[in-house]
């Protein structure tokens, strides 16, 4: 028997009825090996599809994950990572093409309507994004017989921070040639080809960026944001108050230091004033989006939280905090950013207790202070002894 198949008959053991009937509110199961944390969660999610994100200790705990919820039936079109998107608060470096990449289709899939399962880490769910109002409408969608102008449609693409590019490779990138326009969608395994007659959509076909070769056709297409920064109408004098910042803070730095400041926020402070999408955007994310939350925040009150070992997910996303901390001090001492507090960029631990479906999953039997639990089931799933090395 296939383990999917042994995972959907467990739905109807009458032992795990209580379970799988307890996801209202907040509750926790008690005494769960990590191990059977997949299969039952499979099981529940097979009982009741819903939408769910699960928070997880690593990136490398969420692919583990990821790999265990397909095997135990979860279809793995409904399964996204949310990997982080932090790294240019670090350091200074080119975009990360795939994370980002698949970073906006976990989110893409939290406001998308219908069930999935988002698997991420604490600091991956707890960074700030988009706000959900502004994430959904930003999409842009086509499908077969739709009428836009080409032109218009590149419009749009370069306002959600696509780049033109030829051939397109890379997530977001597109490129125009007469009546066909390639696309590479956030959040896509392929690229897509839309092909015109006149204004109207003839074909959507997903092809190989290498050998540039159709691979299938589309029924539609939703194309989300290529960055989790964008422009909006009330950016107007942002760029002069981050240019009356540079002298302000640059007073207080040493003359290397100061030097550095002008030049590099001076040029950001250029691009911003031009709402042209550049490296270091996401530093300003703050200021463009004063208002944004996390990847919790996208979800709807029916939606489900699972949190894989909260003090271990607390512990974790404290230490994030505080290096984060760090590396911002050490930048603007450097000269290399404006002065900015980690809370601007990642919200705290305690933010994970504040969805209102929250599953709790734990072996110690313990969880966080912030953490109300309404509801607790005990279910003693314990790991087997391991038989290597005993006599027969």
């Amino acid at each position: 028997m296939r383990l999917a198949e042994w995972v959907r008959r467990l739905t109807a053991h009458p032992g795990l009825n209580s379970l799988l009937t307890s996801l209202e509110g907040t509750c926790a199961w008690r005494s769960v090996a990590p191990e059977a944390r997949p299969v039952l969660l499979a099981a529940a999610y097979d009982h009741a599809p819903r939408k769910t994100l699960i928070v997880t200790a690593s990136y490398e705990r969420a692919l583990h994950w990821q790999a265990k919820l397909a095997l135990c039936g979860v279809p793995q079109g409904y399964l996204y990572q949310l990997p982080s998107g932090s790294s240019a608060l670090f350091e200074d470096a080119l975009p990360e093409h795939i994370a980002l990449s698949d970073r906006l289709g976990g989110l893409r899939a939290l406001v998308d309507d219908g069930p999935c399962v988002v698997i991420g880490s604490p600091q991956a769910v707890l960074e700030r994004t988009l706000p959900r109002d502004l994430l959904i409408d930003a999409f842009v969608s086509a499908k077969p017989g739709d009428t836009v102008e080409p032109e218009i449609l590149v419009r749009r693409l370069a306002r959600l921070g696509y780049e033109r590019a030829e051939p397109v490779r890379l997530p977001g990138q597109f490129s125009q040639r007469g009546g066909i326009l390639d696309v590479y969608p956030t959040g896509r395994d392929l690229p897509v080809r839309l092909e015109f007659f006149g204004d109207q959509i003839e074909s959507l076909r997903t092809f190989d960026p290498n050998s540039q070769r159709s691979t299938g056709s589309l029924p539609a297409l939703a194309i989300a944001p290529s960055r989790e920064t964008l422009f909006t109408e009330r950016d107007e004098g942002l760029a002069d108050l981050v240019a009356s910042t540079i002298h302000r803070e640059a007073a207080a730095l040493d003359e290397e230091g100061a030097a550095r400041l002008e030049e590099l926020v001076g040029e950001d402070a250029e691009s911003l004033r031009a709402h042209r999408f550049f490296d270091r955007l996401d530093l300003y994310r703050p200021m463009l989006h004063p208002e944004s939350g996390c990847a919790l925040d996208l979800l709807g009150p029916d939606d489900l939280v699972v949190l894989d070992e909260p003090l271990e997910l607390e512990s974790i996303a404290t230490r994030t905090e505080e290096e984060l901390g760090q590396a911002l001090h050490a930048r603007a001492e450097r000269g290399e950013i404006l002065a900015s507090l980690p809370n601007d960029f990642l919200l705290p631990p305690e933010h994970l207790g504040s969805p209102a479906g929250l599953l709790v999953l734990s072996a110690m039997n313990s969880w966080p202070g912030w953490l109300s639990v309404a509801r607790e089931e005990e279910v003693g799933a314990s790991s087997l002894d391991p038989y290597r090395g005993r006599p027969e």
